[in-house]
């Protein structure tokens, strides 16, 4: 549930922080002439706000997911194999060693996770979570790793 809260807390922060560079997470302009360019501070300056893990969320909410959710620019094939590298000893070739839900729901597996709750997904990915003993991989991998190993774990069951 705290995870949960956490999640919600940081969506609302990433549509405040569109919504100041203009930019929303839930409607389209009509066209590209009425979006205005925005001033954005440079990345470590002081007026640069946004904690670590808003910037990477962010990244993915506004560059890295498709209308349908699905990751963009994923190798899937390199994904594979770094999910078998380092996802594979805890988590299973198939993804499902772990059942992510409460005993009284259904079962759900992490390729569940990765295709309807990506932002969960890729926030435990990116920073861990210490109750479940997940270890954060934003220091570990290169984004790129992480955008392939999100992209395969949407292909698994």
């Amino acid at each position: 549930m705290k995870l949960v809260r956490s999640a919600l807390a940081g969506i609302s922060i990433l549509a405040a922080y569109g919504m100041l560079l203009g930019v929303s997470a839930f409607a389209e302009s009509d066209s590209a002439a009425e979006q205005k360019p925005a001033l954005q501070p440079e990345p470590g300056s002081p007026g640069d706000t946004l904690t670590r893990e808003d910037a990477r969320m962010a990244l993915l909410v506004y560059k890295l997911l498709d209308k349908d959710g699905k990751i963009k620019g994923a190798n899937i094939t390199r994904g594979k194999e770094l999910f078998y590298q380092n996802c594979r000893p805890c988590h299973g070739s198939d993804g499902k060693r772990f059942n992510f839900a409460p005993y009284y729901e259904p079962p759900a597996f992490i390729g569940q996770r990765a295709r309807e709750e990506m932002p969960t997904f890729w926030y435990q990915m990116n920073f861990g979570d210490k109750e479940r003993s997940m270890a954060a991989y934003i220091d570990e991998l290169e984004l790129q790793d992480l955008i392939d190993i999100a992209g395969f774990a949407q292909t698994l069951p």
